[in-house]
């Protein structure tokens, strides 16, 4: 009789999950490189900074 691992199957999720970033991952560095190829300039970030976080505000005093 075989029993069951539930172990087994979060392990096999787990890799497929990664299989997915994985491929994800080498799919941006493939746009990311025809970019550079391309000479095409720099994308803008969506990089927010919350106040008193990133501004300083937040940053131990002396």
């Amino acid at each position: 009789m075989t029993k069951h691992n539930p172990q087994d199957t979060l392990q096999a999720d787990l890799e497929a999950l990664a299989e997915v970033f994985e491929a994800e991952d080498r799919e941006d560095r493939r746009k990311e490189a025809q970019r550079r190829r391309d000479g095409l300039p720099e994308p803008k970030r969506d990089i927010r900074a919350y106040p008193g976080f990133a501004d300083g505000g937040a940053a131990p005093r002396d």
